[in-house]
């Protein structure tokens, strides 16, 4: 596949077949290092250029808060010359479409084609602040305490899916077939539970038990 960023395209088709909204991988450019965030367009998350592929979010790894967010495809991030160079301190240049051609192909290197499995703490607080905004949610609920069951008709959101994928994968994979279970999470690690605990608690208000083997 050609394209400067061609690597977006593997790791989005990855995402769709093991159902993720978002993924996360670590980008070093001039000796700063980034936590990358990769969105797929799953709303509230809304594409605003028609050829855009995802939706990318570079942060500082010292300072979450230094972001920068765009949409890009497999050829290039889509936003100006100038608002890319003044994030990533590429200094402007008689060859700048040499310079900006460099910089999409060190991204692409270090962009994975596949989902990754596990995460650092970084990665991991910056994917769930995103879940938790997209699912309107306190980013602070990290600690998960039971299900709840949804009314006829209404669905666990993916965003509360792929939370519980990353912080109790084993715990989502008994009870993903589900889609009407969503899980409840808390600030207050004291009210958190193990998995047992989650399945029995459940299993006291359903007729067909899980097993909890």
């Amino acid at each position: 596949m050609s394209g400067y960023l061609s690597n977006l395209a593997l790791l989005k088709e990855d995402m769709v077949v093991k159902d993720w909204t978002i993924a996360s991988f670590s980008f070093t450019y001039k000796s700063i290092k980034y936590v990358v965030l990769v969105r797929r367009f799953v709303s509230p998350v809304k594409r605003k250029c028609q050829y855009a592929l995802v939706q990318l979010e570079f942060m500082h790894y010292n300072n979450i808060n230094n972001n920068y967010m765009v949409e890009a495809n497999i050829n290039q991030l889509l936003d100006d010359a100038k608002s890319i160079r003044e994030y990533f301190g590429i200094k402007y240049r008689q060859n700048l479409g040499d310079l900006m051609k460099q910089f999409s192909q060190s991204l692409n290197q270090a962009i994975p084609t596949k989902v990754p499995t596990q995460y650092d703490p970084t990665q991991l607080d910056c994917l769930n602040r995103s879940l938790s905004q997209s699912d309107s949610q306190d980013p602070n609920k990290k600690y998960c305490y039971g299900t709840m069951l949804n009314p006829t008709g209404k669905r666990r959101s993916p965003f509360n899916s792929d939370k519980t994928k990353l912080y109790r994968p084993l715990l989502f994979q008994k009870l993903k077939s589900d889609v009407r279970l969503s899980f409840c999470y808390s600030d207050d690690p004291r009210i958190e539970k193990t998995d047992g605990e989650i399945i029995a608690n459940l299993n006291s208000s359903l007729s067909n038990p899980v097993d909890n083997e």
